[in-house]
């Protein structure tokens, strides 16, 4: 970089003018004129603020020391010799010769010359601006220079008026500077220190800093100098300081020995001391003819300027008051609208929010200016924002909507409609106008609206799927229990020896297989047979475990982590298993080859309303403790699309399967007043948490099994039923136990059948039958004989049956397809 020597300030301030033009002189001339007049009323305030008072009557010293900025020009700053040289330093010269005081001088660095006076090295320091913090360890003689401080920006930079228009650029300033409170107080804290106003106009110089702040005298002298003036733009003051000289605190009687010395200096001598470093005006004597002609003619324009002047503000008066009234109007408006009403400019940025911003989002009108929409829109809805937005951009006039969910000041989302128009073509406006109304209440009512939609056709499924079981369990039922009647009936008729044995288990297997689907299809439409107890679900997985472990893949790793004193819930076992094996062959099927886990977990929590909420079949059920058993897997997830149809009936995602595992898993729950929640994401794994309703009731002693049962029995049976196989089958087993029998293939034949055979002991009844249904012929042939035990053989489940003969005098029911040695237990109940 350059180096600068500084010269002597009245070369600076020399011009020759004898290569210009007279009528480029007028303003110069006038210009040095006024600041003549401006310089003599300033001296003459100076020196009336000069004037001594009464201090502490003391010895006066033989030498002062003072401290002083040692580049500041034109009050101070070094010569060639590196003396010390300016306004400033001749002042104290010509104190010294009236007070007879040697005065010792010592220019420095600012930071630097307060560090020392604060020190002690030094009695008196100069230069100094007055502040509070300052007047805690000094006082201060009265101001003898008023000094302005603005800001100094490079030409290429606009939009700086002020303190509060730097914040975000780096602005240099003097280290220990009084400007530097004022530029903290208005927020700028990017603050780069240099130890001098030469160093920073230097550094301005070789294009370090753009943002400045220097007072103006020694920015003048030092842009000049370095020929950049031309580069730079300042503002208004930030504030103008005023030069003084403190001692420190309590010095009473060094301050008025200083202000004595400098009063006892003329107004004259001062002036002669400013005209030295400042200049004097150039003589105009050749050309003050044409300045009076200047004179007239600006003061013709400026009568006319005046009259001219008086008419424009009675116009803009008039327009003022109109144009207040318009705001007014529009001011009112904006308050009182729902809807908030924003002006963004073409980068996306808020320029204006109405009132309603504030009520509606908490933010208040400052707090929103700089931010766009897509800051503060969902992040799951930024896309759908920007999107709309980049294509509001390409066509002027164009009205875009969109809804999305707006972040508030406290963190949480609000649903707005958001209609914008394009008008950034337009001049008077220059922007985007955007209307944002709230519709949270519609979307909660939509939300609710989708809900019960959702609810209405899950039970229409549910409904249907009712409608196909009962179908399933009278026909398909039928079925099965002839190919299971006689499988049974082969195998106690032939001996264990027989190859047909193995043959004959396999039927009996597949014909279980047949109905376990059916039972799946009623669990489903919650009409399954539930056999109720206390049980424990952790006995329930502790006897399982064996089963569980050779049922998942070999790369699949089963853990359990039990809760210890868990309470008792009312389920059925059987059901319970079922839903068990399902959770935990979908789980293994999920982690597939790769190798995974499948952690199985049980405890106790009280479930909210908040909570259930977001559980499956959370309409029926109530809040309170819960007992919970929790299987999750480390295998592939689910996606959204798949979560919302894991439940319908007949989907799957696998080749095989039949779609029916999840939905009896859900018809399970629902019977059991439980409920589900599901945790699942694409390549992070599948937590499925079932929830029962804990019970703090013991749990009953579990029964043992009796073994073989040789019960038989005598009297003569009549069978009711619309299928010939079943009468065939049924006619067997019950003879196989010691029973003769009679067949009826109606309802109708049933009571003819049984007016004419008074010996019958007992009646096993079908209940869908074609002339006369069961329920009907059940009536009848209560109303012949009070006393005659009916049993019910259906496909139907034992709950559905019961609660049609409830009171009736029902004397049991068989569920189809049963075996003989169910029969022969039913038999043996009554």
């Amino acid at each position: 970089m350059a180096r600068f020597e500084h010269k002597c300030p009245e070369s600076c301030h020399a011009t020759t003018f004898s290569r210009r033009r007279v009528n480029s002189m007028i303003i110069p001339i006038a210009s040095y004129v006024l600041r003549f007049f401006a310089l003599s009323t300033f001296l003459l305030a100076a020196s009336t603020c000069m004037a001594s008072s009464p201090g502490n009557s003391v010895a006066s010293p033989t030498s002062i020391r003072v401290v002083m900025d040692n580049n500041y020009p034109p009050y101070v700053f070094k010569g060639d010799q590196g003396q010390l040289k300016g306004i400033t330093v001749d002042q104290w010269n010509l104190w010294e010769k009236r007070t007879g005081i040697h005065v010792e001088l010592t220019g420095t660095d600012w930071s630097d010359a307060q560090r020392r006076m604060d020190a002690g090295e030094f009695d008196v320091i100069d230069t100094i601006f007055r502040n509070e913090k300052r007047e805690k360890v000094y006082d201060f003689t009265k101001p003898y220079a008023v000094i302005p401080v603005p800001l100094f920006f490079h030409k290429d930079i606009s939009g700086i008026s002020g303190p509060d228009d730097a914040r975000g650029f780096m602005v240099a300033a003097k280290a220990g500077g009084n400007v530097l409170d004022v530029l903290r107080k208005h927020g700028v804290t990017n603050i780069v220190e240099y130890p001098s106003y030469e160093k920073i106009i230097e550094a301005a110089y070789d294009g370090k800093v753009k943002v400045f702040t220097v007072d103006r005298p020694p920015a003048l002298y030092h842009l000049n100098k370095m020929g950049i003036q031309d580069q730079f733009r300042e503002t208004a003051p930030l504030y103008s300081g005023e030069f003084r000289r403190a001692v420190p605190k309590g010095r009473n009687d060094l301050l008025a020995m200083v202000e004595k010395g400098f009063a006892g200096i003329t107004p004259a001598e001062y002036r002669a001391i400013d005209k030295k470093w400042m200049g004097i005006p150039i003589s105009a004597s050749p050309y003050v003819r044409y300045v009076g002609y200047s004179a007239l003619v600006i003061a013709a324009l400026v009568a006319g300027l005046l009259v001219w002047l008086r008419l424009l503000k009675r116009a803009v008066s008039r327009k003022t008051r109109e144009l207040s009234g318009s705001e007014e109007r529009f001011r009112s408006i904006m308050s009182l609208s729902p809807d908030i009403i924003s002006i963004i400019g073409k980068d996306g940025a808020f320029e204006y929010n109405s009132p309603s911003a504030e009520r509606i989002h908490g933010y208040a009108q400052d707090e929103m200016l700089g931010l766009t929409p897509l800051d503060l829109a969902h992040p799951e809805d930024r896309e759908r924002v920007d999107r709309v937005f980049k294509e509001l951009l390409k066509t002027p006039e164009k009205i875009a909507n969109v809804q999305y969910r707006y972040r508030n000041k406290d963190g949480s989302y609000t649903w707005v409609e958001w209609c914008a128009c394009n008008q950034l073509s337009n001049p008077h406006i220059n922007g985007i106008i955007a209307i944002s109304r709230n519709i949270e209440d519609r979307k909660r009512v939509e939300s609710e609206r989708l809900k019960l939609e959702q609810q209405l056709l899950h039970a229409q499924k549910l409904e249907s799927l009712g409608v196909l079981a009962g179908g399933i369990a009278h026909d398909f039922n039928n079925i099965l229990m002839t190919i299971m009647g006689n499988a049974d009936l082969a195998l106690m008729r032939i001996t264990a020896e027989s190859p047909a044995v193995e043959n004959l288990r396999r039927i009996e297997n597949a014909a279980a297989q047949a109905a376990d689907l059916a039972k799946q299809m009623l669990a489903y439409s919650g009409k399954g047979k539930f056999v109720v107890e206390h049980i424990n679900v952790n006995s329930l997985l502790t006897e399982m475990l064996h089963m569980l472990e050779v049922s998942i893949s070999k790369s699949a790793v089963l853990r359990l982590d039990l809760a210890r004193d868990l309470p008792l819930v009312e389920a059925d076992t059987t059901q319970m298993r079922q839903i068990i094996m399902n959770l935990i062959i979908n789980a293994s099927e999920a982690i597939g080859d790769t190798s995974g886990v499948i952690a199985v977990s049980t405890g106790c929590m009280d479930c909210d309303p908040g909570y259930l909420k977001d559980t499956w079949l959370d309409e029926d059920i109530t809040a309170g403790p819960y007992v919970y058993l929790e299987i999750a897997d480390t295998g592939c997830g689910m996606d959204k699309e798949t979560l919302a149809r894991i439940f319908d009936p007949f989907f799957t995602t696998k080749f095989t399967g039949r779609g029916l595992g999840m939905a009896a898993v859900l018809g399970i729950l629902r019977g059991h007043k439980g409920a589900i929640k599901i945790y699942t994401e694409p390549g992070k794994g599948t937590t499925f948490k079932i929830l029962l309703p804990a019970d703090s009731r013991p749990a009953e002693p579990a029964g043992h099994d009796s073994g073989r049962n040789d019960w038989h029995g005598a009297g003569k049976v009549l069978i009711v039923d619309d299928d010939e196989t079943i009468l065939g089958i049924g006619s067997e087993m019950l003879e196989e136990l010691g029973f003769s029998t009679t067949t009826a293939r109606d309802g109708r034949e049933a009571v003819a059948i049984f007016k004419e055979t008074p010996d019958i002991a007992f009646v096993i009844l079908d209940l869908t039958m074609p002339h006369m249904n069961g329920e009907e012929c059940f009536r009848e042939l209560r109303r012949i004989r009070p006393d005659v035990k009916v049993i019910i053989s259906s496909g139907y489940n034992e709950q559905e049956v019961t609660r049609k003969f409830a009171g009736k005098g029902l004397a049991g029911f068989i569920q189809k397809p049963y075996r003989l040695s169910a029969l022969q237990e039913a038999l043996q109940g009554i």
